[in-house]
């Protein structure tokens, strides 16, 4: 249990509810520590999984499985275990709603589980343990190095930033000046539980078709408590749920593709009959700067 790491993290709560809760941000989305309580009625569960729900999954699933290999090749010390949710049956199946609803009681007791951890390359694990239930993994997860929050974009990060300098340098106004780390609201208290229970440091990754990008939860966490360095905002991809948005130069570059990858054009067909196509990304690579890595990660 890494005690230090996660007493900086609580140092930051006052000034974290305190500016959330100037911003209009509900309370119970400020409730930081301990088991989250139960709801009121039934949660309300998916019924279907469309073209964009689909696409937006393959799309994470290849910035796992990319930034995974380049973990490994960069890290060699270490070795990396599947820890996040890889659950694949689609709203609509008939076992979608019990696992969806074992999910969200999982997640109200234990906390949000990061995609990725990563232990010493000599420690005993699995490679993957999305499978396995809290009681099973906990005390093998308590010896986890570090731990990944893994995010997909469809940007290009470093061309982005560099059209916006020279559309600024040639006078024109422009919108944001670089591709943000995007955090909802309601997830800072679930991380914050899990994080509470473990105590392995955690950071986020952004994964772009040129570039990855990271931070760390403490500064996320610190970022917000000072008041300043990012905004609040309700985009539609994140079905305008209050989200954090943190400009990328407020974390570290960690890594450069050495390759974009291919699209291909997957369809799935749905119990009624409908078609849903969508674009699933394959191929590609990244390589990543050790010495970044390390620091940004804050392993044990």
């Amino acid at each position: 249990m890494n005690g230090q790491y996660f007493e900086q993290l609580k140092g930051t709560l006052d000034g974290v509810v305190a500016n959330l809760t100037k911003k209009g941000i509900e309370q119970h989305h400020l409730a930081f520590g301990g088991e989250g309580t139960k709801p009121a009625r039934k949660p309300t569960v998916p019924t279907d999984a469309r073209s964009e729900f689909l696409a937006n999954r393959a799309m994470g699933d290849w910035a796992e499985r990319m930034l995974s290999a380049a973990l490994l090749a960069a890290l060699p010390k270490w070795k990396v275990a599947q820890y996040g949710n890889t659950e694949r049956i689609a709203a609509g199946h008939p076992e979608f709603k019990a696992r969806y609803l074992a999910g969200l009681e999982e997640t109200r007791l234990f906390g949000k589980r990061p995609d990725l951890l990563l232990f010493p390359a000599t420690f005993a694990v699995e490679a993957d343990l999305s499978e396995r239930g809290h009681a099973e993994t906990e005390a093998t997860v308590k010896q986890a190095a570090a731990a990944i929050e893994v995010r997909s974009s469809k940007f290009e990060a470093l061309t982005y930033m560099a059209v916006r300098q020279r559309q600024r340098a040639a006078g024109q106004t422009t919108g944001r000046e670089t591709p943000s780390f995007t955090v909802k609201v309601e997830d800072l208290v679930i991380v914050y539980r899990w994080l509470e229970r473990h105590g392995v440091p955690q950071s986020y990754c952004q994964v772009f078709f040129d570039s990855v990008f990271a931070i760390n939860f403490l500064d996320i966490f610190a970022t917000i408590a000072s008041g300043s360095g990012y905004s609040i905002e309700t985009p539609a991809k994140s079905q305008q749920k209050a989200t954090i948005m943190i400009p990328i130069t407020r974390g570290l570059q960690v890594g450069k593709a050495t390759g974009l990858p291919t699209f291909a054009a997957e369809h799935r067909v749905t119990e009624l009959g409908r078609h849903d196509a969508y674009v699933v990304p394959r191929g590609g690579g990244f390589v990543l700067y050790p010495e970044m890595m390390h620091q940004m990660l804050q392993a044990r």
